[in-house]
């Protein structure tokens, strides 16, 4: 059996870090396995440098690199609108009459899926 590989830096809540391979998906790329650290208290999972500059470069590579946005959430009428930026709404393909689809993933993620 392999002993346990800790960082030398404890995570913020106090726990160790110990090193594993981690499954890697951001932007809607999925990065497979990558060497990572994850706190043995809360879970709380961190990259290497490598591998964020590794996910930063297929990001630019496919167009995505800035493309991540906050928005304000505000009514109209009896329902709440979400404003897509106009990069964003480029880069998708979708304008004001555009169909999309939300889909809950869970308490405070949603996803949109363009639709027509």
């Amino acid at each position: 059996m392999k002993k346990a590989k800790f960082a030398p830096y404890p995570c913020h809540c106090g726990g160790k870090m110990v090193e594993t391979a981690i499954h890697v998906e951001h932007l809607g790329i999925d990065f497979g396995l990558r060497t990572g650290h994850v706190c043995t208290r809360c879970g709380d999972q961190f990259l290497t440098d490598e591998t964020w500059q590794e996910i930063e470069d297929a990001a630019k590579a496919r167009g995505l690199f800035g493309l991540e946005r906050k928005v304000r959430v505000r009514r109209s009428g009896n329902s709440l609108v979400v404003a897509i930026p106009r990069d964003v709404a480029q880069f998708l393909g979708v304008d004001k009459d555009s169909i999309v689809s939300l889909l809950p993933l869970g308490k405070g993620r949603l996803e949109v899926q363009t639709i027509g």
